[in-house]
Parts: structure tokens; C-alpha cells; sequence
């Protein structure tokens, strides 16, 4: 997969290194992700499912949960036109 930036990069070898411990938000800005929230939802976008961490209805921070599936089949899907109703 390419990547926009070495922002995403940087962040998904750290939540891969990570495995089920989730990562915080201010660790990652600290590690110098600049605006972690945002690059975790680009990855989203990307396909990667991250999950959101909470403890006592607080953000604890993130972990991820898989891995996009192939580029191929994720073009497909793209490519498909929206059904007008």
C-alpha cells in the first residue's frame, strides 16, 4: 500500500508494535505523530479497522484490529457506480 505520508506509516508500525495494548493520542503526538487523531482516520479511510479504547468513558487511546484487504478488490469497490434511487 502506498502511503500519503510518513505520518501514516510511522503511526501504523507503532500500533502494529503495540499489538492489543491500545496506544494514547498524547504518546503518539510525544513519538511525533502531529495530529494522531486525524492520521488515525486517514488510515480508516485506508481501510484499516483501529479500534477506539475506552476506560470508564474515557479515550484511553487506540489499537488496531486488522489489516486493509487487498488492493484489488478494495479498487473494485471503488470503482462501482452509485445506484441513484
Amino acid at each position: 500500500m502506498i502511503f500519503a505520508d510518513t505520518q501514516q506509516q510511522r503511526l501504523l508500525e507503532w500500533l502494529r508494535q503495540a499489538g492489543e495494548q491500545p496506544v494514547a493520542f498524547a504518546e503518539l503526538h510525544a513519538g511525533g505523530i502531529h495530529f494522531p487523531a486525524a492520521v488515525v482516520s486517514e488510515l480508516e479511510l485506508n481501510g484499516y479497522a483501529i479500534e477506539r479504547v475506552y476506560s470508564h468513558g474515557r479515550l484511553v487511546g487506540v489499537h488496531l484490529l486488522g489489516e486493509p484487504p487487498d488492493a484489488p478488490a478494495a479498487q473494485r469497490r471503488r470503482r462501482r457506480p452509485w445506484q441513484h434511487r
